[in-house]
């Protein structure tokens, strides 16, 4: 899995990634952005555009940083979600809980 992260203004930490978020790769994923959230972040973005497969240990990575985000008091917010992914997260049930935004018109541009 190909990640890239990027800190844009106001303390937002934007990952975009692509490939699959899957056994082989997800711990790896998981550790990279921790790293990044040592430092001060107030909104986790994953920009989920490239990332076309999340298995159930992608589920728990997004469940981790979801929590990780919540304890710093922060938001984590996916963009860009494929159709075949966010119907995973609607079986599933983390649309409920999730900040999932596919208006690719958000303001929110890569520095």
């Amino acid at each position: 899995m190909l990640t890239k992260i990027t800190y844009l203004k106001n303390a937002v930490l934007y990952v975009k990634a692509q490939g699959k978020l899957d056994i082989y790769n997800a711990q790896d994923y998981l550790d990279e952005i921790k790293e990044h959230l040592q430092k001060y972040v107030k909104e986790l973005v994953l920009d989920f555009s490239k990332i076309s497969y999340v298995s159930s240990i992608g589920l728990r990575v997004i469940l981790e940083l979801h929590k990780i985000m919540q304890d710093k008091k922060g938001l984590l917010k996916l963009k860009n979600v494929d159709e075949n992914v966010l119907h995973v997260f609607k079986i599933t049930g983390f649309d409920k809980f999730l900040t999932i935004d596919n208006d690719s018109d958000n303001g929110l541009t890569e520095n």
